[in-house]
């Protein structure tokens, strides 16, 4: 991510996104495992159940100095609405991000 970004990131996951990885199984071990690593700072939510995608949509309409990284399409579609905040995502291998809209202060090249 670092170099995606090239500056210093810490990367959160919420406790929802954790009930999720787990209850998919040995399917998504490694996901688990790379999600547990110490370096990736806990957010602890506060609703009931465990349907991240809702979770994750308000915290970043909320508080909108967060980058959200994710592969799930639906996730993509709802976040693109909310304007200001960058997605983050994995394709041919390689970290891509989703640049800010002009509007709100992306550099022009």
């Amino acid at each position: 991510m670092m170099d995606c970004l090239y500056a210093k990131c810490i990367p959160y996951i919420t406790d929802c996104v954790m009930a999720e990885i787990e209850k998919l199984g040995m399917k998504y071990r490694v996901a688990l495992r790379i999600a547990k690593d110490p370096r990736f700072e806990r957010l602890p939510c506060a609703h009931k159940g465990t349907y991240a995608d809702d979770c994750l949509v308000q915290r970043v309409t909320q508080h909108k100095c967060y980058i959200l990284a994710t592969v799930d399409r639906d996730l993509k579609r709802r976040v693109r609405k909310i304007p200001g905040v960058p997605i983050m995502y994995i394709s041919n291998h390689r970290y891509n991000i989703e640049r800010m809209p002009d509007d709100y202060g992306a550099p022009r090249f």
